[in-house]
């Protein structure tokens, strides 16, 4: 699954802007930093993907508000969202395989189109997000 978002996923973030290292990666445009970050389950087959800003005025992040942008995490935001997740609120896993336990969460699917999924999601979703708040800083 990994290969799979560092293969499609991670050219796609990086032709929209997106720097960084996988599983956080941040866009600085003109001083609002969009955040992305890729959550894998320690349990195994699944992980979310995590959405979050940081407005001009680093209203929306509680811990070290004066990083720099590339030190920014989704993590020190109070607004987050999900990608996947019904109007990006509540919970959302991406499904791969099982877990440590032989379990499933939720309906596996192959990793190239969850990651075809996810690109969608971020220009269908995500971005439309990011640009509502930028435009609220």
């Amino acid at each position: 699954m990994e290969s799979a978002l560092k293969t499609v996923c991670l050219p796609f973030l990086r032709e929209i802007g997106f720097k960084g290292s996988f599983p956080n990666l941040y866009r600085d445009t003109d001083g609002f930093v969009s955040l992305i970050n890729f959550q894998f389950s320690s349990a195994g087959g699944s992980f979310c993907v995590n959405i979050s800003f940081a407005d001009k005025l680093r209203t929306n992040i509680y811990f070290n508000k004066e990083a720099a942008p590339k030190d920014l995490r989704v993590s020190s935001a109070t607004e987050q969202a999900r990608l996947g997740a019904k109007d990006l609120f509540g919970d959302h896993w991406f499904s791969f395989g099982p877990t440590s336990g032989a379990e499933f969460r939720g309906n596996p699917q192959n990793p190239a189109a969850i990651a075809a999924q996810i690109n969608q999601l971020v220009t269908d979703a995500a971005q439309p997000w990011w640009l509502k708040h930028a435009g609220e800083s």
